[in-house]
């Protein structure tokens, strides 16, 4: 995995949301409710990018937290029923393309957490995070699908 730092501004989603733990796991009964549903969106970016967004916790594996599964809009007006509007802040990620099945993509999120982090003078930053499934996503049991992983981060500040 090679990580890269970016900058991204602001963007507007609309999608549904689940509260959720790890252990609960139920971001994917919400991805079977909304993509059905995707088509009643109007004013999307595109129409393959999909975005898992979480909310920012401070423990994602013992806490709740709201998961979003969502697409990237221009401009919103007239939202489906049951879906909402989110806005994404402007945060520095850092980025981590997983390749491969959806099961396995918690060994990219761990190598962010576990090692990245620990030497790349970066600490987590209090926003959210999401995964881009865009035109590469070629499907969750896919071996050749890749998802861009982003997570929010920040300078690491020297103690004084």
């Amino acid at each position: 995995m090679e990580p890269r730092v970016t900058v991204r501004d602001s963007f507007k989603v609309v999608g549904m949301k689940v509260e959720t733990k790890m252990a609960d796991d139920k971001i994917p009964e919400l991805w079977q409710k909304f993509i059905p549903r995707m088509n009643e969106i109007k004013h999307r970016m595109n129409n393959y990018d999909m975005y898992g967004i979480s909310e920012y916790s401070d423990n994602y594996v013992d806490e709740w937290f709201t998961y979003w599964a969502c697409v990237p809009v221009e401009h919103v007006d007239d939202i489906p029923a049951g879906m909402e509007i989110k806005t994404v802040s402007s945060a520095q990620y850092v980025v981590v393309t997983h390749k491969g099945k959806l099961d396995s993509m918690g060994n990219a999120f761990d190598y962010i957490h576990t090692s990245w982090l620990q030497n790349s003078g970066y600490e987590l930053a209090e926003s959210d995070g999401f995964e881009l499934y865009g035109e590469r996503f070629l499907g969750g049991d896919n071996e050749d699908s890749e998802t861009d992983i982003y997570i929010a981060i920040k300078s690491c500040t020297p103690a004084q």
